[in-house]
């Protein structure tokens, strides 16, 4: 449900927005998504294309394959064809100023999705409480295991809602560490929140600590 909120919440957002080169009420977005081969991005896109279908919009969907180069290349192709709005969710959110400029430029509007995209004048921001997902997921760990050994498995370094989400995990989790209740031996951030490179990195962990972690605060 929170997927189709913020969906429809986004579309709410792009139908406030005057478009630029097509009418009101048959806009053309251009959705450049980090990487379609994480399940969790394919959701996110039959959810917009089909909400934003049943609206009147045409969407072209472009998957970057955690390519910042191949986002750049792919966002700039969208732009030469004329897009009324640009949907982002940026791989690296610190090399995008430069295309966002072209956008806006070209009378292209621009949203940030999920992720905001740095150091860029984008038009909209649509994304959860990242904070507060940290807070639930160190919550939830410390209800499990109040005392012991704890390793925080962090998102992508290039994504910013992973330091936001760090946040949260950390205002929950640093009362603990101050009282001595749980001490963290490893903290390691996962490329590209590759699911095979986390579970290798939680192997290592657990080697090295000869299986005595109580607590694995995982984003």
């Amino acid at each position: 449900m929170k997927l189709i909120g913020m969906g429809l919440g986004l579309l709410a957002s792009i139908a406030a927005i005057p478009t630029a080169h097509a009418s009101k009420e048959h806009p053309v977005i251009g959705f450049s998504i980090d990487d379609l081969r994480l399940e969790r991005w394919a959701h996110d896109r039959d959810y917009f294309v089909a909400a934003a279908t049943k609206l009147g919009a045409k969407v072209y969907v472009q998957s970057a394959d955690a390519s910042e180069e191949r986002q750049v290349a792919q966002l700039e192709n969208l732009i030469a064809r004329e897009v009324d709005v640009l949907v982002i969710v940026p791989f690296n959110s610190k090399v995008l100023s430069n295309v966002v400029a072209e956008a806006e430029r070209n009378g292209i509007k621009v949203v940030s999705y999920d992720r905001l995209i740095l150091n860029a004048n984008v038009d909209a921001y649509i994304t959860f409480d990242n904070e507060r997902v940290g807070e639930l997921q160190a919550q939830g760990v410390l209800n499990r295991a109040p005392k012991g050994n704890y390793f925080l498995l962090g998102g992508s370094p290039t994504d910013n809602n992973a330091k936001i989400i760090r946040q949260g995990q950390m205002k929950i989790l640093q009362p603990a560490i101050d009282s001595g209740a749980i001490k963290i031996v490893g903290q390691q951030w996962t490329p590209d929140w590759d699911a095979s490179k986390a579970l290798r990195i939680v192997e290592d962990a657990l080697t090295a600590n000869a299986n005595n972690i109580q607590g694995v605060v995982a984003s």
